[in-house]
Formats: structure tokens, sequence, C-alpha cells
């Protein structure tokens, strides 16, 4: 952890996507004036005056997995020096996020927008975390977290942190009743979440005569040239600090490996993505080797990218056509390949309101990778349909053209 702030900082920053979140969504906007709050659960008013709220409680704190991201470079004299100049620290957050409402049906929306506006985020990059830091400051100087990141600015705050990913930990009937027994208070619909947050030390903090002048690099940010949703068909923009080695390589996923790079500055890499990666959320490294050995290498902290799929659909068939409604298969064609493991789902939306679902539907567990999955679906009305997919979280994209109208790719069913 390469902050003291950073426990506080991911904290605020989750609380201020869900307060921005809040003023946004219709539909929740409905109930009124809602309270967004990171406080102890049994600090949080459930007599009569109980009002509409979503509060963030870090309950739990583990090491990371990557927390001995040291053990795994070979420069074995580097580790030793950098661990005594400055041990890495890494860590996995725990929140408890619970809603509260006096009358029917409040706790039930909160929770519902809470934990669909986390599904849509699961990685925070380090820019969006500074401008949440940011809006998270304006709300009141006078908040503890104000005056303390007054010491330091939001945006070497963002740096330091890098990229968090928020994942759902969806705890069983037992864990839930001893985790609000341990509580002491009363029990309100609530769900959990680990965000992950890799941190390594920063090389300035490293004594340099300990470390024999060797760099850490370090990334900042991972996007697509022209900031675009990345697919396989784009390059990767890799934006950091001493990236360029004598040697310079790159590791995405758990590929065993190594990638040259399409070109190389201090500052920033292009890659092409590779086609072999699967979508959803993907590590990157970035490792430096000497070329009297090349099997040495010093490795760059873990940033995160989250690859989109690209489809074209078809229908195959019609079955059980009646008056008002159809059934149908509908073929998708897939790129990247889509892994055995992996889950899929089929969106289906109006063209002319593309980004309300109208009809979703589950694909069948595939026993190898494949490009092409036929969904089954039922009860739909005949018309022009929008399709969309979704890899373990990962959304196939709409296009927008010259005049700011969302399209892709549809399917019609006669």
């Amino acid at each position: 952890m390469s902050n003291v702030l950073s426990i506080a900082a991911v904290t605020a920053v989750i609380k201020d996507l869900l307060e921005n979140g809040l003023v946004s969504d219709a539909i929740v906007s409905s109930i009124g004036d809602v309270m967004v709050t990171a406080l102890p659960p049994d600090r949080i008013s459930v007599e009569a005056d109980e009002r509409p709220q979503l509060n963030l409680f870090l309950y739990q704190i583990s090491p990371n997995r990557n927390a001995d991201w040291l053990s795994n470079t070979a420069d074995k004299q580097f580790a030793r020096d950098a661990r005594a100049a400055n041990p890495p620290l890494a860590l996995d957050l725990y929140y408890l996020l619970t809603a509260y409402g006096a009358k029917d049906f409040q706790a039930e929306l909160l929770l519902g927008y809470a934990i669909h506006l986390l599904y849509k985020i699961p990685v925070l990059t380090s820019d969006r975390i500074e401008t949440a830091l940011t809006n998270a400051t304006k709300v009141s100087a006078a908040n503890v977290f104000s005056q303390a990141l007054s010491a330091i600015s939001a945006t070497e705050l963002a740096q330091n942190l890098g990229e968090i990913k928020i994942s759902s930990e969806f705890l069983n009937l037992e864990e839930t009743s001893r985790l609000w027994s341990l509580l002491q208070t009363n029990y309100r619909p609530s769900t959990a979440y680990k965000v992950s947050m890799v941190s390594i030390p920063d090389r300035h903090d490293l004594d340099p005569a300990a470390v024999k002048n060797c760099r850490l690099p370090q990334i900042d940010r991972v996007t697509s040239i022209g900031d675009r949703s990345i697919t396989v068909n784009n390059s990767l923009l890799i934006r950091g600090r001493d990236l360029r080695g004598e040697i310079t390589k790159i590791r995405i996923g758990k590929q065993d490996i190594l990638l040259a790079p399409q070109d190389v500055t201090p500052n920033q890499i292009t890659l092409k993505v590779p086609a072999h990666l699967s979508a959803g959320v993907q590590g990157v490294q970035i490792l430096h080797s000497l070329s009297s050995a090349p099997d040495r290498f010093i490795e760059s902290n873990l940033a995160a990218f989250v690859l989109h799929p690209e489809i074209t659909a078809t229908v195959t068939q019609i079955r059980d056509r009646d008056k008002d409604v159809r059934s149908a298969d509908i073929a998708v064609k897939f790129s990247p390949k889509v892994g055995a493991s992996q889950q899929v789902t089929l969106l289906l939306a109006d063209p002319a309101m593309p980004h309300k679902i109208v009809h979703t539907c589950l694909a069948t567990s595939a026993n190898e990778d494949t490009d092409l999955l036929t969904f089954n679906v039922a009860n739909l009305a005949a018309g022009t349909y929008l399709v969309r997919v979704r890899v373990d979280g990962a959304e196939s994209q709409l296009h927008v053209d010259l005049f700011g109208k969302c399209g892709g790719t549809q399917v019609v069913i006669p």
C-alpha cells in the first residue's frame, strides 16, 4: 500500500460512485432524498425515523495474493534489497453494502440499484479514481477525508492506487448470520464486495544504492488507441513510467507467452491485442530483462483492462410461431472465442431505445472454446432487435454514428 490514505480513498471512491449514480437514476430518484454513508451499521438509525439510505462498511482486510510480487522477480538480490528498503503491501478490502428504508420496497430498490451499478464497473482506472477523489473532497472541506487529502493531491493518490477491481462476494446464510451477529444490530438487506488493490513500493522511495540502479516499470493506465472500448481489433496503449528496458516484454492474463510490444518509449507502450485472449478482465504486466540475462526479469505493478467481445448475429430458426409471439434460435459469432468456463448472456433491446434491455437469455455451457453459440429465445414479439452479449461481465459495445445515434448488430424476428 503506497499511501496511508489508500484504504480511506477506496471507501471514498465507491461512496462517490454510489452518490453520483443516485442522482442520475430515474427509478431510484423517485424514492426521494437518499443518503450514502460509510458508517458502522450500529450507528445507523433503524427506529421510527429510519430513512432511505445506503451504507458502505469495511468489515475485513486481508493480504492480496499479489502482495509478495517480489517473489516472482528473477533478480533475487534486487528483491532482497527492495524488501529491505520498502516492503510491499497489497490488500483485499471486504465491504458490506446495506440498504435501509422505512417504506415498502425502498431497501430493495436501493440495493438493486447499487448491485447493478457496481456490476457495470468491475475495474476502476486511475483516471476514474482521481475524478471520484476530487468529487469526494468537494462535498465538504471540513470532513475528515478532505482534511487528510489536503496534504497530497488527488492525482498523486490515484496514481498510487493504480487500478482497483470490485467483485461480488455472495455470503451464504451462515456467513451472513455470523457477520450480523458480530455487528450487534438489526439485520437489513445487504450484499458483500471484495475490492482488490495491488500496490508496490514506489521506485522513488527505494534506496538507489540498495537497488543498484534498477528502475521498476510502473503502469498508470491501460486504454486503447483513441480511447475506444478495447477489442481484439484494437491496439493497447499502456501509459506509465520507466516502461522501456533493454529488453521489454509484456505479460497479459495468465498466459505463459511473453509478448513483444509494437512501440516502446519510457512513458508509453503500444501492443496489438492478441487474438487468443478471452473477453473479460485481463491483467497486464511489463517485464524488463538484460541481453546478458534474458530470463531474469524485473516486473511492473499489475494493471488491468476489460476486453469487450465483438459479435455478428443471425436468426437460424423460427419455432412456435403464433399470432403474437415467436420462439427462435439466434446464432452469435464471437471475436474472441468464448472460453468453456465463461458465462455468456444474450441481451436484446429495442433499436429505438438501445440501452433498455427487453429480453435476456443465458447460453448453454460449451464443452470447449468456441466462436459460435446458439441462443434459444422464447415469447418474443415479431420485430427488429438490437443484439448485444455479456461475457463474464464484459459487454459487446454499441456503435455511435456521426449524428450521435446508437446502433449495432440487429436481427429480425419475422
